[in-house]
């Protein structure tokens, strides 16, 4: 697997408090979310990814954005290739006006429609608007750069089980998008695809939460780490999961303890449920363990 990642910028968040809409709008010129580069991310985030395809792991490409507007072409997308933004982002203010390839306030809020803009007025924190923000319209301005069409006319409907899908989509293209506090992902292929990221921190509740996430041999991998390693191996296996059940578009109705994968430094998809076809048609990319 071949990645291609440019050099990037990169800045800190502070803690959330309540905000409210007019205070927001007033940073409307902000920039609040820039780009990152794959090994940017990985010093504070664990990420993965998961595609259902016939290519073997090796066969993808996985292209990392450096351009948060999408104002570039991107060109068209091949069968085999992932494309990528993951952004680190923080509240105007925060950021330090005139870096270069950042996502401003004004500009990702004219792209959303008007059941996005609704709920984003519901979000009580700055920090949980500007995830929610910076994923959306980035996810928006990506399919548009790709689809050839403008990103504030683009129509999205529900699954029958929540998955966001473009209306009228290019054959086969599909998209997923996360995000948690201080940073999102948007990713787009023409296979089934998924991402999901965590912030790396240490997880209080590992143990209760191991035991509804991972299936026995996971546990005996988890409980072989250095102790200093166990949640970040965690997150691993918690993310690759996440980003399966998200590609396939059936979320947690499928308990994740069901799903084995190897979260090493090659990760793989051992065994699915039937429901989910067979391992073999999984692949997964995540950051480095």
């Amino acid at each position: 697997m071949r990645i291609n990642t440019p050099a990037d910028c990169i800045w800190l968040c502070r803690g959330g408090e309540p905000t409210d809409m007019t205070n927001f709008q007033k940073a409307a010129h902000g920039p609040f979310a820039a780009p990152l580069s794959i090994d940017q991310a990985n010093a504070f985030l664990v990420w993965s990814l998961a595609v259902k395809c016939t290519a073997e792991r090796e066969q993808l490409r996985l292209r990392c954005l450096y351009d948060a507007g999408f104002a570039r072409p991107i060109g068209r997308l091949k069968s085999e290739e992932i494309v990528l933004w993951l952004a680190k982002v923080a509240p105007p203010g925060d950021v330090v006006a005139g870096e270069p390839d950042t996502l401003r306030v004004g500009q990702a809020m004219q792209v959303l429609d008007a059941d996005e803009t609704d709920r984003l007025a519901r979000f009580l924190h700055i920090e949980d608007r500007m995830g929610y923000l910076a994923a959306h319209a980035g996810a928006r301005l990506l399919l548009g750069a790709i689809a050839g069409r403008a990103a504030d006319g683009l129509r999205f409907e529900q699954s029958a089980l929540g998955k966001p899908v473009l209306v009228d989509a290019p054959a086969d293209l599909d998209f997923s998008l996360s995000h948690a506090r201080g940073a999102v992902a948007a990713a787009v292929a023409h296979m089934p695809i998924g991402v999901d990221i965590e912030p790396l921190r240490q997880i209080a509740d590992m143990d209760a939460m191991s035991e509804i996430v991972l299936a026995a041999e996971e546990l005996r991998e988890l409980a072989k780490a250095p102790a200093t390693q166990r949640s970040r191996l965690f997150l691993r296996y918690w993310t690759l999961k996440e980003a399966i059940l998200k590609a396939a578009g059936v979320g947690f109705t499928i308990p994740p303890d069901t799903l084995i994968v190897d979260a090493g430094s090659s990760p793989a998809v051992l065994s699915v449920p039937a429901a989910l076809g067979s391992a073999a048609q999984w692949r997964v990319i995540a950051s480095a363990p």
